[in-house]
């Protein structure tokens, strides 16, 4: 049995249990309903107006409607206070019914929401009874005043208990430093609802149902007030933080660079247990990062990758508070120990979009305005990405060469003169490659074919170097390559290599089969130097020692200098 199971059997069994209890202890006491169905309905419709727009912390509801259930109490007695409590409890959990997540609450949550709910009222007044507390036309504050605060005491008693009940019943896990804020609050929610309840059972005892009607509208005003206090309070929690990940974002470096200065952003405000963010490039093309460290994540490793397929397209952020809203597939990819899961899939871009998967163990870690804020810092990321990619491609098209693909005369340059200048890379050498009869090529098959030529030659100088090399297009037929950490010796057999594997590798154009040969020159330096004089040393020795020589073949710049000394 899933472990979502054992609490889904645990507290249906406890309901049972408390609502049987409840009948017998209704009989024993003979206890009935003294409200009318008019007031009865009346008070049911107030506290659905509070249960439909509750107040929210984290992933709990804080609905005033308890006032009510005090007021039915203090007025009616205890048995029409329970089933005030009920049905509005009912109507609270059906409001979400129409979706899947609803339904699943509903089944989970409901009789945890029930017991908490007798729990309070039950214990809370019987004591009030015992003690010889008054109601209705007989109640009075100064007369009930010792019945009420040990009523007021057994409330906040059963308050500091619900915790553990929801930890026994339904699994949830609050951390201590989260519990103390929400306890807070809970003191004050049910002080206002205590207030409410004694006042409105003065005012019902003068002014009739009218009354009730005024004090929950100066109800409603304090819960309002409430939640736009708290809504305030955690908007401002999170403003600096998101704008912070948008800044991230926005700031200048390639698409490799942003993204990993993002997630250490990103790291330093959201530490939940699992957490990954992908990018999708289209056509297929996804990478997975991990949260906790930026390495990339293959996608068979990525856990809880399962929501992809649960979340629908219309939905932009899916919040699961607890793990008995999750869908049934979300168990066999996620530890069982998880509770908050929030997913955020925007559609920021037609070429690149970023998604967020965020896992606690947790309960209500993640909050649905924290998730719509993160989707706008996603965004923003997926923006700033495509930006960055496009300007990397604008400098590569800047520096590659149209025709072969290899960098051109501009990045020979660039990557040169960054490296010749690094003593760690010597001896640094150089190779100026021509092609032999190149214009013949042209003149017989056309410059098309001449064009194909110089691509497979690019091809094979690739295939023939190193990674750590750079090979690329001088203009023309001729090509240069630069060997970081290589001597002479070492690229003198690179240079016969190459000139090799263009012997073996016929170029097929046609119906005819080319063979293609190339003069190489080379030059090492073995201390300091110019990448300038570099290329020009290794141009002479492949015109004079090589070209000049009779071509296919392979002449260094010292041994033609040693010549002609």
């Amino acid at each position: 049995m899933r472990r979502f199971q054992q609490y889904l059997l645990r507290s249906w069994i406890v309901f049972f249990l408390v609502v049987i209890g409840i009948d017998l202890l209704a009989k024993s006491r003979d206890y009935s309903l003294s409200i009318d169905f008019f007031t009865f309905t009346l008070v049911v419709a107030l506290s659905t107006i509070f249960v439909i727009d509750p107040v929210r912390r984290r992933h709990m509801s804080f609905t005033f409607h308890f006032g009510f259930v005090l007021f039915t109490f203090l007025t009616y007695g205890l048995l029409s206070a329970i089933c005030v409590g009920q049905l509005t409890m009912l109507i609270y959990q059906l409001r979400t019914f129409h979706t899947a997540i609803g339904r699943r609450r509903m089944l989970h949550n409901y009789p945890f929401n029930v017991t908490l709910e007798l729990l309070l009222i039950l214990p809370a007044g019987l004591a009030y009874n015992a003690l010889g507390g008054t109601h209705g036309i007989d109640f009075s504050l100064i007369g009930n005043i010792g019945p009420l605060v040990v009523m007021v005491l057994i409330l906040w008693v059963v308050l500091l208990f619900q915790y553990k009940l929801s930890n026994f019943l339904l699994g949830e896990n609050i951390p201590s430093n989260v519990m103390l804020p929400l306890l807070r609050f809970e003191a004050v929610v049910i002080a206002a609802e205590l207030l409410f309840g004694v006042f409105s059972t003065l005012m019902v005892q003068n002014n009739g149902n009218s009354g009730l009607v005024m004090t929950a509208f100066a109800l409603f005003i304090i819960k309002r007030s409430l939640g736009s206090s708290v809504h305030a309070s955690d908007r401002i929690e999170h403003w600096e933080q998101i704008e912070r990940l948008k800044e991230a974002a926005w700031k200048d470096g390639d698409a490799q660079f942003i993204i990993e200065r993002y997630l250490r952003q990103l790291n330093h405000f959201v530490r939940p247990d699992i957490a990954w963010i992908k990018f999708d490039f289209g056509e297929g093309n996804s990478i997975y990062y991990s949260l906790k460290d930026g390495r990339k994540l293959k996608a068979d490793h990525v856990r809880g990758i399962i929501i992809e397929e649960i979340i629908e397209e219309k939905d932009e952020v899916l919040l699961y508070g607890m793990q008995q809203e999750w869908d049934i597939r979300l168990y066999d990819c996620v530890p069982e120990e998880t509770q908050s899961i929030l997913f955020i899939q925007p559609e920021a871009t037609e070429k690149i979009n970023c998604s967020l998967f965020l896992a606690s163990e947790a309960s209500g870690e993640f909050t649905k305005d924290f998730g719509y804020e993160l989707y706008r810092a996603l965004r923003v990321l997926s923006w700033a990405v495509e930006r960055a990619q496009e300007r990397e491609r604008l400098l590569t098209d800047s520096r590659t060469d149209a025709m072969t693909k290899l960098p051109n005369y501009r990045a020979l340059q660039e990557w040169g003169d960054r490296r010749i200048r690094q003593r760690d890379l010597y001896p640094f050498s150089a190779l100026m490659i021509d092609l032999d009869h190149f214009k013949q090529i042209n003149d017989t098959y056309g410059h098309e074919v001449g064009d194909v030529v110089l691509f497979e030659v690019a091809k094979l100088l690739m295939q023939a170097t190193r990674i750590t090399d750079l090979v690329a297009r001088y203009g023309g037929e001729e090509f240069v390559v630069l060997l970081p950490n290589t001597d002479l010796e070492s690229a003198q057999i690179v240079a016969e290599r190459i000139r090799e594997t263009l012997h073996a590798n016929p170029i097929q154009v046609e119906a005819d089969s080319l063979t293609i040969t190339a003069s190489i020159g080379v030059d090492t330096l073995n201390e300091l130097g110019d990448l300038a004089s570099l290329i020009r040393n290794a141009d002479r020795a492949m015109y004079i020692g090589a070209k000049f020589q009779g071509r296919d073949r392979v002449a260094s710049y010292q041994e033609w200098k040693e010549r002609v000394v």
